[in-house]
């Protein structure tokens, strides 16, 4: 894919998560075709319908958080076989077997600042083993 595209849907990717209420991580998701058309999009969020209480302990927050590329999935409408996903993070190790049970190709994220890398260095380093397990091209940008 050329760079041109990988920037544009990075930026998409950023642009949807600037749309979470989360106040400490925004995620986004962008999930497209080869022909270089958006499939799908998701950031993370609290499922709908769930009030938007930030207030409660990270735990709490993190059991109700739908992740941005669970989200993209769940709001994909035709089979993601073959699909391009670009985040603005690393995906944890629960979203990267999600991501490789429905046959995504490849996952291109942002690099993490050294706060988030440090914090989620277990989450990562399991991805990045699924990834390599299965085939998946992985990029960091």
């Amino acid at each position: 894919m050329e760079l041109k595209w990988i920037k544009r849907f990075l930026d998409m990717a950023t642009l949807v998560a600037s749309w979470s209420k989360q106040p400490t991580t925004k995620v986004g998701c962008v999930i497209t075709d080869n022909k270089n058309r958006v499939i799908s999009i998701g950031y993370n969020g609290y499922p709908k319908g769930v009030e938007d209480d930030y207030t409660l302990s990270r735990d709490e927050k993190l059991r109700r958080t739908i992740h941005a590329e669970e989200n993209a999935i769940l709001f994909a409408k035709q089979s993601l076989e073959g699909t391009n996903v670009f985040i603005t993070h690393p995906p944890c190790a629960k979203c990267t077997a999600h991501l490789i049970q429905v046959g995504i190709s490849s996952v291109t994220y942002l690099k993490p600042d050294a706060v988030f890398e440090e914090k989620w260095r277990y989450e990562i380093q399991s991805s990045i083993e699924m990834f390599r397990q299965t085939g998946i091209e992985v990029t960091e940008i």
